[in-house]
């Protein structure tokens, strides 16, 4: 029986939450488990960006009293997109069970689609 790696120091709850959920489940590699040590800081800094935004509120005071987007919003769009590669690069499966394909695997295959949709139209 192999004992599962200990979770990285400094995770948050959600972080720490994720860890023990996908090593339960998965058998990661050392590259793996660097990948997943980011995936969780990038939970945590999720839930800390939006307790700022529920603080704050979506829009704040810029520097000239103007209003403006609270800067934390942005940065959870950016998060999401870097928690997202992080996930198809471990190759992690959806809820369905269906491995995450990466970004670029994703292009592709609408790519492929879209050829394979117009040459039926083009033939029909």
């Amino acid at each position: 029986m192999s004992t599962k790696p200990k979770a990285p120091a400094g995770l948050g709850a959600r972080g720490r939450a994720f860890w023990r959920d996908v090593l339960a489940v998965w058998e990661v590699n050392r590259d793996e488990l660097e990948l997943l040590a980011e995936a969780c800081r990038c939970l945590d800094q999720l839930d800390d960006l939006r307790a700022a935004i529920s603080r704050d509120g979506v829009t704040v005071l810029g520097s000239l009293g103007q209003t403006r987007v609270h800067p934390a919003v942005s940065q959870v769009n950016a998060t999401r997109g870097v928690l997202a590669k992080l996930i198809a690069q471990m190759g992690l499966p959806d809820p369905e069970g269906n491995a995450v394909p990466s970004p670029r695997s994703a292009q592709a295959q609408r790519a492929a689609e879209s050829r394979w949709s117009r040459r039926g139209q083009a033939g029909a």
